[in-house]
């Protein structure tokens, strides 16, 4: 099975089109090296169908690696992450913009210094969702999510994805109380749904990103604004990698990827693609954080 993916993965560059290829400049970089820079299904990271197809913050980032890194041809393929996977453990040549780090993807994958920062998970509500809480449109700040427990919410998160280390031990420990804030909701849809009932003030608050949420909201058409509240004691932003399978291949690719990420075209090119799938008072904070990373990285 692992010989037929490895080639498949073959027969698919070999008839990338030619306008995803980028011509070999850089002397340091064996010739015709190909880059797969892999794209799964992950919106508003990834958008593989509807009316913003090919528009998500990595698809808007792998163009603008692959319009500046010289030396090698890049290729891009929509497949699962588990496919990614499996061929960066094979030594595939392969990368992927927004790859979690983990000790067991290490052992495998070679990763970037941080390029970017997106949200962590907090909650994501409405204006009457705030009131609840007991913030306001005009008083947005970080809640203790253990001091919401005594409250009359109803606060949705799914079962089985992990949110934090400290929003999992307080979910862990309160879901099945009686009156419990959480409810605990599954499936492939159901954050769609949840988004929906949000936005109409039929649901107080779900645990979720941003972006995801205010992806959703895009999608439908849904033209209440939605906000999103912080969680103390919790991340608040998530350290953003590129990540690619080991190998001397990507010496060269990386040093570019660390030159290029300095420059102002890079911060105006990722603040955008991120920005663009914000609530609207996320916008200008996002700017100045994305700002302050730029200046502390500045030689």
């Amino acid at each position: 099975m692992r010989i037929f993916q490895f080639f498949f993965l073959l027969v698919l560059i070999s008839a990338a089109p030619a306008s995803l290829q980028a011509e070999s400049h850089s002397p340091e970089v064996k010739q015709n090296q190909q880059i797969i820079w892999g794209r799964t299904d992950f919106a508003p990271f990834f958008i593989q169908k509807g009316d913003h197809s090919n528009q998500g913050i990595s698809d808007n980032i792998i163009r603008f690696f692959s319009d500046n890194i010289t030396g090698y041809q890049h290729v891009s393929a929509e497949m699962s992450l588990k496919r990614l996977l499996q061929n960066a453990e094979q030594g595939v040549p392969i990368c992927h913009v927004v790859l979690l780090k983990t000790s067991e993807r290490e052992k495998f994958i070679d990763y970037s210094a941080p390029y970017m920062f997106n949200y962590a998970n907090g909650i994501v509500t409405s204006e009457e969702g705030l009131k609840r809480i007991g913030l306001s449109v005009d008083n947005i700040q970080p809640v203790d999510l253990s001091q919401l427990l005594d409250k009359p919410l109803r606060i949705s998160a799914h079962d089985g994805r992990s949110y934090s280390p400290e929003i999992d031990s307080i979910i862990a420990e309160n879901r099945d109380q009686p009156n419990s804030i959480f409810q605990m909701k599954s499936g492939l849809k159901e954050l769609d749904r949840l988004v929906k009932l949000v936005a109409h003030n039929r649901l107080d608050g779900l645990l979720a990103r941003p972006e995801e949420a205010q992806f959703i909201k895009t999608e439908y058409g849904i033209e209440a604004p939605l906000y999103f509240v912080k969680i103390n004691n919790s991340p608040s932003i998530s350290k953003v990698h590129v990540g690619c399978a080991k190998g001397e291949w990507n010496d060269e690719l990386f040093r570019q990827i660390a030159e290029l990420v300095q420059t102002r075209e890079a911060l105006q090119v990722i603040e955008a693609s991120y920005s663009q799938w914000l609530p609207a008072h996320l916008k200008g904070h996002y700017s100045k954080v994305i700002s302050t990373m730029h200046a502390a990285n500045e030689p």
